[in-house]
């Protein structure tokens, strides 16, 4: 497809959020990025490597431990790519910015260390692919939709599902999902590009904490207080090392299978009717996009602007100024 369009989720994202943030940072309009200050590691992105090799079809049949010291090594020397690029970017690193390295990564294996043990009894599935790019023509436009998928399985009645890996700080509700556009543009493109009949998408969620062992009392037993930072894995792990029964701690072990706020799968459907509705409002928001005429326009709420990087060149839009300046020679953006 010659001088094709590119389009991304994170542009329909950022369109339908605030047009004049879309005009200023998105390759298809000028295409500027935030290039002030020191960025500390992503955490996401390190996260996202231990996970694709972990996941790794074609390293799924190695032992588990295996996988895991595999996992884990990826993510550090993910952590020191980062860390190896901020310094060829300023040599002398603060004490602080030294300090926050060094903290995600040990938060960051020991993430992963729980989550090894947390999934083992949930990954009934297997991976069929793993970090897929896709790039699907939108019907009836010289455009594209382009997109990166962390993972394809095949669970054990033989559907396939498209895992989104995430990691937050907090688990948020989960209602707004039904209505995602991420979900269902993914489902509709790997169907288009693999002919795989997805079903769905399943979120795996990692929080960014860390479970504790449980408490034990003087006496030997263990603390049934529910407010402790621990999980049942880590409960029924205890029991055993103290050679005691599961049975006498049911009531805790149930309130912990039924809270565990460290680890969340979220499953979400997406029928054949749904994915030719989420193939329209692609062509739509697509139309708008590209519309040599289209209108931009700043759209200021609290949630917008509080962590927009592109606060002051908006504002200078707002007050008439030119934002030239601010964009091309304060050294704050780049070109991306």
């Amino acid at each position: 497809m010659a001088d094709k369009q590119i389009i991304r989720t994170s542009d329909r994202g950022r369109f339908k959020k605030c047009r004049q943030q879309w005009d200023f940072e998105s390759p298809m309009r000028q295409g500027y990025r935030y290039a002030g200050g020191v960025k500390p590691l992503d955490f996401g992105i390190a996260m996202h490597v231990g996970l694709e090799i972990y996941y790794d079809p074609e390293r799924w049949s190695y032992p588990k431990e295996i996988r895991e010291k595999l996992a884990i090594r990826a993510f550090l020397d993910s952590c020191e790519e980062q860390k190896a690029k901020v310094m060829l970017a300023t040599p002398d690193l603060s004490v602080e910015t030294e300090a926050d390295f060094k903290e995600r990564g040990e938060l960051g294996v020991a993430m992963l260390e729980h989550y090894f043990s947390w999934s083992e009894e949930r990954d009934t599935f297997k991976p069929i692919k793993s970090e897929i790019e896709f790039e699907v023509p939108i019907p009836g436009m010289d455009a594209v939709y382009q997109g990166r998928i962390d993972l394809i399985i095949e669970d054990a009645q033989g559907d396939y599902w498209i895992v989104d890996h995430k990691t937050a700080a907090q688990f948020g509700d989960t209602t707004h999902l039904d209505l995602d556009v991420q979900v269902g543009s993914y489902c509709w493109a790997i169907q288009k590009q693999l002919g795989i009949p997805v079903k769905g998408v399943i979120y795996n969620e990692l929080r960014k904490s860390v479970p504790q062992e449980p408490v034990v009392n003087k006496n030997g037993t263990i603390s049934r207080n529910k407010a402790q930072r621990t999980t049942a894995t880590l409960y029924r792990q205890k029991i055993a090392e103290l050679g005691l029964r599961d049975t006498d701690y049911a009531d805790i072990l149930e309130h912990l299978e039924k809270n565990q706020n460290y680890f969340r799968r979220t499953v979400l459907f997406r029928s054949a009717a749904e994915l030719e509705v989420v193939e329209k409002i692609i062509q739509l928001e697509a139309k708008d996009m590209l519309d040599p005429d289209v209108s931009i326009y700043p759209n200021p709420t609290k949630f917008n602007c509080g962590w927009c990087s592109f606060f002051a060149p908006c504002l200078a839009t707002m007050d008439g100024s030119d934002p030239t300046w601010l964009l091309e020679d304060s050294g704050r953006y780049a070109k991306s």
